[in-house]
């Protein structure tokens, strides 16, 4: 796993500073009155060049990676599967907080919660957060197959099976909620009150499509990493923001969800190295 350290050391040194210049820029980018954006904010300019820097490391650091051919791309299990119950947290901990998001997003559509927006804004709270239910289900029924036990070196021919369709419908219901959050949040004129979020929405969704790849045999890690990492940092930058807890669990737990695949691929990648 020390060979490829500098994967997860971008991950956490580009999430932490990403969060820290966001929430510089919340608190002296906007104009307290009318929420207007500064002009030449110093740290909203830190932030984007940041976030570029992070992307040219990022993509310079996959062409490092091995290239697969697909038609020897490994499964599910094969590329994620671990040892360790300290990495299958990781991602565990990302599941029960999107979990924990939808809860509370249903509970908030439900009235529930003080402060609930009006009837229409109800049934969207009770889909997404149903939604996100759901996505949680489908990411906590897959990590069983990257738990391997000895029976499974006894048996290495025989790798638990994993279906491609329960790690597509979370590529769906991000589709489907990056276009509500555009929708919701296109009608603000303050761009740089929201492209973080958006971006977020879009390289989790990018990151998790190509997580389902690897459960029909065309996983590509180097596609995925470079979707991951962005992810993970964005998710990061964007709990800085003010929002309500359901979409802050939310970005937290789809950041963790996908550091936690990102570290169990690296991870399997450095015992197929060792085992060589």
């Amino acid at each position: 796993m020390k060979k490829y350290a500098a994967y997860p050391a971008l991950v956490l040194a580009g999430g932490a500073a990403a969060f820290a210049l966001r929430l510089a820029q919340n608190r002296t980018g906007f104009e307290a009155a009318t929420g207007l954006p500064v002009a030449g904010n110093l740290w909203g300019r830190l932030l984007v060049g940041l976030l570029v820097l992070t992307a040219l490391a990022c993509l310079l650091l996959t062409r490092k990676l091995p290239a697969e051919a697909e038609e020897r791309s490994p499964g599910f299990s094969g590329a994620f599967s671990t040892h360790s119950p300290l990495l299958l947290t990781v991602p565990v901990a990302g599941v029960f907080l999107l979990a924990l998001s939808g809860l509370l997003e249903m509970a908030s559509g439900l009235s529930l919660i003080p402060g609930a927006a009006g009837s229409s804004g109800s049934r969207l709270s009770l889909l997404l957060g149903g939604l996100t239910l759901v996505c949680a289900g489908c990411f906590f029924s897959v990590l069983p197959a990257c738990r391997r036990s000895g029976a499974q070196e006894a048996e290495p021919h025989a790798p638990r099976t994993v279906s491609g369709n329960l790690l597509l419908l979370p590529v769906g219901y991000l589709v489907v909620r990056l276009v509500t959050a555009y929708r919701t949040e296109s009608i603000n004129p303050v761009l740089e009150a929201y492209y973080i979020d958006l971006l977020a929405l879009v390289f989790l969704t990018l990151a998790f499509y190509r997580l389902s790849s690897f459960a029909f045999h065309v996983g590509q890690t180097r596609r995925f990493l470079l979707y991951a990492i962005p992810a993970v940092v964005l998710c990061l930058a964007a709990l800085a923001d003010s929002r309500s807890l359901y979409d802050t669990l939310f970005f937290a737990g789809g950041g963790l969800t996908a550091l936690g695949f990102l570290l169990l691929r690296l991870n399997a990648l450095a015992v197929s190295k060792s085992n060589l």
